[in-house]
């Protein structure tokens, strides 16, 4: 469904993007990803967008280019969104074979998903999507979003498989660092994420599409695994 599907007025659109193929050691995309972020950006060219944000790193920011161009939008950094190789590495300790969480506590123990301290970076991605969404309009408290200025604008964000897959998982409620384990984005794929204006006042981010790739298959390109 599009969004010109969408009546205007009763929802705001969040559309969380991961980059297009990468080329991580010149900090761009490869001739192949050129291609997937043309796909995206002729498929998004007809729908209302009000807003487009991406990570600070170069495989993010040039997926956006020919959106933005097409639209003649610009887009705005989101240093929260960036993401850290570092908080990626596997765990190399096979005694560890369980984590611990519940819904109200999260994560308590992430010994068996990787060496590194995930903990500081899963705080502060909760923290900074809060205030993001709140920015917006819609303030959480608890389990639910207060929709302080409620609008029916479109928001994109151009980001990363693993910050995204975290970041898709706090908005779904569960504990973000399972996003690692559990959900794996397709480069270019398109999540999308409705904030339905209740009367009540209140709203849940609902999940319309995880990692949708529909514009590769419209643009007859091979579907990327990586």
């Amino acid at each position: 469904m599009l969004y010109s599907e969408y009546k205007k007025g009763d929802y705001m659109i969040l559309d969380i993007i991961r980059h297009a193929d990468p080329d991580y050691a010149n900090n761009t995309i490869t001739e192949f990803g050129k291609l997937e972020a043309k796909a995206l950006a002729d498929f998004l060219k007809d729908e209302n967008i009000d807003r487009i944000y991406t990570s600070p790193l170069g495989r993010a920011i040039d997926t956006a280019k020919p959106l933005c161009e097409i639209k003649r939008m610009d887009y705005v950094i989101l240093p929260w969104t960036a993401e850290s190789m570092d908080y990626m590495k596997r765990c190399t300790k096979p005694e560890n074979c369980s984590y611990r969480f519940s819904i109200l506590g999260g994560v308590e123990d992430y010994s068996d998903l990787t060496d590194e301290d995930r903990k500081a970076f899963l705080e502060s991605l909760v923290k900074s999507s809060d205030e993001f969404l709140a920015s917006l309009g819609y303030v959480r408290e608890g389990a639910r979003y207060k929709a302080a200025s409620p609008n029916d604008e479109h928001v994109l964000v151009f980001c990363h498989g693993g910050f995204g897959a975290a970041w898709i998982s706090h908005l779904l409620m569960l504990p973000p660092g399972l996003g690692w384990c559990n959900i794996r984005l397709r480069t270019t794929g398109i999540t999308r994420f409705v904030f339905e204006n209740n009367p009540e006042g209140f709203t849940f981010p609902v999940l319309h599409w995880l990692s949708s790739t529909s514009h590769i298959s419209l643009a007859g390109l091979r579907l990327n695994n990586r």
